[in-house]
């Protein structure tokens, strides 16, 4: 009987099967999900010189052989690739045709077509150059390490093996005015000057012993350099001598900001840049010098210069490209692409993503855009958590503790990076005075379980904890004493009482009493994140593709098998059995089974992937290097 109701069954399915067959399609299969780009940086280079021979024709070089080319004024940018990759530091034109580029090992690059060909010249030497100079074009300078300067008199074809400049300091700045005169810059304040071309130099007092990174020379009597601990000289004596000018550089970790580059259009108005995204602005020859406020960027600025008394340029750290048109007391922010580390969505409209150098990104439209918030912060940011719409915090590296009343349009600083561990902020607390020092190390991770209850957890095993949403923190210890060394990395609570805390070493801490007491579990692999789904139920990923899963809450973890051995950023769990990993070189594993079975899912990134975050209409999202945000 089975047999016959099985034929008949399978008889009627057939015959359906040929009569849809027979009709026309009307439905379609919903494609499954993908991971896609929502934002992420057009170039994936630190850049450190800019060069325009005219408002139309510039230049930009940079790390990983970036060489980038713009004939409309900035309005595009064409990318011009080479057979190598290294650093290349200092670019400079005599024409719309004619350049060099100088660069790690020796290297020395000319372009006799705007950069449509770049040829390898042999300079004779593989000391590292970072500067460079032609006067036309056959005369042409390039200095670097130990004192070196080489010259050539024929465009580069030739190099002179050495001229004598009497120092072992490094060179960073080459500036002639003639064929003859011209001056050099470099470390320990040097300062060198040569009236015939360079067959001889001869030193000047500089006023400061600070590294001189950049030199520009308006003609023979006039001249500015700059370089570390906010360090600026302008030429006294009709370029004999040197006379120090006050930066005022903002002092941003508590230290002089070092100026990388200074151009001036003439005698009055110049432009200087620094470290954390300063720029410097003089109208009266660097008389006063001021800072602008507030920063375009925090990036480290590397190169700068005015085709004219209205328009400049700046380029630096994250493919950082500035550009103003009004004498810089404004500029727009063409590029700039900071690493990003953690990601946080408060409802399906409003999130936060936060990275290095103080970068805050913010949207409210559910993730299609992201704006820059000014976090007033210079430091790496590791942690975000908001506990209602308007108030969030963060922290990062330094001590760092943020807080907004407005959503990110302000933000403030809640600790004091310059405490050095004397306890001397209120808000922050360590009932144990043998462990006040805590309260100066930097933070790696935030997770608030509630509006209420928060952590933070950081280095040397610093772990605060908020009850009253911010309002103010206390420190906490796990009790054991190696977990309390250990560099903290990944931090979650599922509710006020029950999380874990993991780190270096493989800890693995957990509390059931809202941090009051901790045990704590030592394995091996280094862990860098940790998910739970309630009090039972958790996961753990770090290096070496390790997850390990626990069901006893955290009584017994258990290590499952995953399709890689790249280190495992963050994971994170929409349910008990759905799961998401990711890692370096864009490595994103999905599970629909607990993690019984990890699979390997496409990628849209090779960049590294560093964080995790899960909106309320069940969007995933995901964080990484160069400015990158996926959604799943």
């Amino acid at each position: 009987m089975k047999m016959i109701k099985r034929k008949k069954y399978i008889g009627r399915l057939v015959s359906v099967t040929a009569v849809l067959l027979l009709l026309p399609i009307a439905f379609t299969f919903a494609e499954s999900k993908t991971w896609t780009s929502v934002r992420g940086g057009t170039w994936q280079s630190s850049f450190l010189d800019v060069y325009f021979t005219d408002p139309q024709h510039g230049w930009i070089v940079g790390s990983k052989s970036t060489i980038l080319s713009t004939q409309d004024g900035g309005k595009t940018w064409k990318e011009q690739s080479l057979p190598f990759e290294m650093d290349l530091h200092k670019v400079h034109f005599v024409d719309t045709r004619t350049g060099w580029i100088a660069g790690d090992n020796g290297t020395v690059l000319k372009t006799m077509d705007g950069g449509g060909t770049w040829s390898k010249l042999m300079t004779g030497t593989h000391a590292a150059l970072s500067s460079l100079f032609f006067i036309d074009q056959q005369n042409g300078w390039a200095g670097g390490d130990g004192g070196l300067i080489v010259h050539t008199k024929d465009g580069g074809k030739t190099w002179t093996p050495r001229q004598d400049t009497g120092t072992n300091n490094g060179i960073q700045g080459i500036h002639f005015v003639t064929p003859q005169v011209g001056w050099a810059s470099g470390d320990a304040g040097t300062t060198i000057h040569t009236t015939d071309g360079g067959a001889t130099w001869s030193f000047q007092k500089s006023g400061t012993a600070s590294s001189l990174d950049a030199l520009f020379m308006l003609n023979d009597k006039e001249g500015w350099a700059s370089g570390g601990n906010g360090a600026l000289i302008h030429t006294a004596n009709g370029g004999a001598t040197w006379e120090a000018q006050e930066s005022k550089v903002p002092n941003s970790n508590g230290m002089p900001e070092p100026i990388w580059d200074i151009h001036f259009i003439d005698s009055n108005l110049g432009l200087a840049a620094a470290e954390f995204g300063v720029i410097l602005r003089t109208t009266d020859g660097g008389k006063n010098w001021e800072p602008l406020d507030p920063r375009p960027v925090p990036n480290r600025l590397s190169g700068v210069q005015m085709v004219s008394p209205q328009e400049g340029w700046i380029v630096g750290d994250y493919a950082t490209v500035l550009h103003t048109t009004d004498g810089g007391v404004t500029w727009d922010v063409v590029s700039s692409n900071n690493h990003l580390t953690k990601i946080d969505f408060f409802n399906d409209q409003l999130g936060w993503a936060i990275g290095l150098s103080g970068t805050i990104l913010h949207t409210n439209d559910g993730g299609k855009t992201w704006k820059p918030q000014v976090s007033g912060n210079v430091f790496e940011l590791f942690g975000i958590g908001f506990v209602d719409e308007n108030t969030g915090y963060i922290v990062g590296s330094n001590a760092a503790l943020l807080e907004t009343f407005d959503g990110g349009k302000t933000w403030k600083g809640v600790s004091n990076p310059r405490d050095e561990g004397h306890g001397t902020v209120k808000r922050i607390q360590f009932d144990n005075p043998m462990t006040s020092w805590k309260s100066a190390l930097g933070f790696y991770g935030l997770c608030f379980s509630t509006p209420t209850h928060g952590w933070g957890i950081g280095e040397v095993g610093k772990i605060l904890h908020t009850s009253d949403g911010g309002k103010t923190w206390q420190g906490q210890e796990s009790g054991n004493p190696m977990a309390d060394f250990n560099n903290l990395y990944g931090v979650h609570f599922v509710d006020e009482n029950t999380g874990w805390a993991v780190g270096a070493s493989g800890t693995i801490l957990k509390t059931g009493d809202g941090g009051k007491t901790w045990t704590a579990t030592i394995g091996s692999d280094e862990l860098r994140s940790v998910f739970g789904v309630n009090p039972q139920t958790a996961w753990t990923a770090g290096d070496q593709g390790a997850i390990l899963a626990t069901k006893d809450g955290g009584g017994t973890w258990t290590r499952q098998v995953v399709p890689t051995s790249e280190k495992l950023n963050a994971i994170l769990f929409s349910t008990e059995t759905e799961g998401w990993a990711v890692g370096d070189k864009g490595t994103i594993l999905h599970t629909a089974d607990a993690g019984v079975t990890w699979l390997a899912a496409n990628s849209p990134t090779k960049n590294t992937l560093t964080d995790l975050a899960r909106s309320k209409d069940g969007t995933i999202w995901a964080v990484g290097e160069w400015g990158t945000i996926l959604k799943f």
